[in-house]
């Protein structure tokens, strides 16, 4: 159920996901290591799918599954069956917040590697050369990329870890959201008033 070990379990890997999540988007500040001006960073670091997505907002879920099966071991008001259904309702709440900063931090991801890098090309000229993938299917594209060295290896690695990261986090947001939606609808022992006195 949501208030589980199994969710305290949950709870610490989206934070680990998270903060990863947020040191990936970092990483895009600098690409290929390399410090360069603001308008040579690419657009995806500012948009900020990393950091905020699947970063700041995946915090909220995270620490909630962290703290919801203190509901069931302290209940509310001497309820526990209160207690049980309050961690459905939070579960439901903070894991629909977390489908959304997932899902952000995934589209962002998605967008990124279709578009590919933001490089140096020739002319003083900072630009996407890339169109449509073209780079991901045909390896000769790569050489359009003139600095910084190894951008394209560089980019399809972070962009390939967040969309794995959100991937995840989102699977586990949906399931806590089903769980959550299960145990508050049809399990009728989470309901407040199924408390029965022993």
């Amino acid at each position: 159920m949501c208030s589980t070990n199994y969710t305290h379990c949950l709870g610490i890997a989206l934070l680990h996901m998270a903060l990863l999540s947020i040191l990936l988007n970092i990483l895009l500040f600098f690409p290929g290591m390399q410090r360069v001006s603001p308008e040579k960073i690419p657009d995806e670091a500012w948009k900020l799918g990393g950091f905020l997505g699947s970063g700041i907002v995946m915090l909220f879920p995270a620490v909630v599954y962290l703290q919801l099966r203190k509901f069931d071991c302290w209940g509310c008001f001497h309820h526990p069956a209160f207690g049980r259904s309050l961690s459905n309702v939070n579960a439901v709440i903070f894991s629909s917040i977390g489908i959304l900063g997932s899902s952000y931090g995934l589209f962002i991801s998605l967008l990124a590697l279709y578009r590919g890098p933001k490089c140096f090309v020739g002319g003083d000229k900072w630009e996407y050369p890339f169109h449509k993938g073209n780079y991901l299917v045909d390896l000769k594209f790569w050489k359009d990329c003139k600095s910084p060295p190894h951008i394209v290896p560089w980019h399809l690695s972070i962009f390939i870890i967040q969309g794995l990261l959100s991937t995840t986090q989102l699977i586990i947001c949906i399931c806590e959201l089903i769980s959550g939606l299960l145990g508050t609808v049809f399990v009728s022992e989470k309901f407040p008033w199924a408390h029965r006195e022993e």
